[in-house]
């Protein structure tokens, strides 16, 4: 072998040992200068769709009612009238509770804050309202506060005349007292 021959040689196998280097890791590429074939990778198909419109919300109803909270001292209930939202006439009650829950005078606490209405449902035939509610840890209250609570319950829902009677359950059962303060009529028939 000759010098050239064997500098040729050696020129190309350091050649084909930096391609086999170089492409480490690649996809696609071959040794020795041959032309890499196209990978093909399968792509999910982009299904195109066509603009749906969005359907216009029902825009909500409002009304005027009157929310009852308690004074700092859990001595006297505090009527406020608020404005509230519902979507559909049997969603009028459990707005009206849910007032409830909040206020915007630092005088007029709101007794049910951490308390959830689970279900709500009115039968118009027998003027008969059902509440279900879920208490929270700050929802007990001592007696006044109890008392406070129910009066503000009852004020709430018989502010519409179509309530004749108001079953009230507490986590799904019907219960001789909310709080174990008051005894808990089943149902609670409206005032005369």
């Amino acid at each position: 072998m000759t010098k050239t021959s064997r500098l040729f040689y050696g020129v190309v196998l350091v050649s084909a040992i930096t391609l086999s280097v170089t492409a480490c890791g690649q996809k696609g590429q071959l040794v020795g200068g041959a032309t890499p074939q196209a990978t093909i990778v399968p792509t999910p198909a982009t299904v195109v769709q066509s603009p749906v419109p969005t359907p216009t919300p029902e825009p909500l109803k409002q009304k005027k009612v009157k929310a009852f909270y308690s004074d700092q001292d859990e001595m006297k209930l505090i009527e406020k009238e608020v404005t509230i939202s519902y979507k559909q006439d049997a969603d009028v009650y459990e707005a009206a509770m849910n007032a409830l829950k909040k206020s915007d005078d630092p005088k007029a606490i709101p007794l049910f804050d951490d308390l959830t209405f689970t279900s709500t449902s009115f039968d118009k035939a027998k003027g008969e309202l059902k509440i279900d509610l879920k208490f929270g840890p700050k929802t007990q209250l001592g007696a006044p506060g109890e008392e406070l609570f129910l009066q503000a319950l009852k004020k709430t829902v018989f502010q519409f005349p179509e309530v004749k009677s108001l079953y009230v359950l507490k986590n799904g059962k019907q219960v001789d007292s909310l709080m174990g303060h008051i005894e808990l009529p089943y149902p609670i028939k409206r005032p005369n």
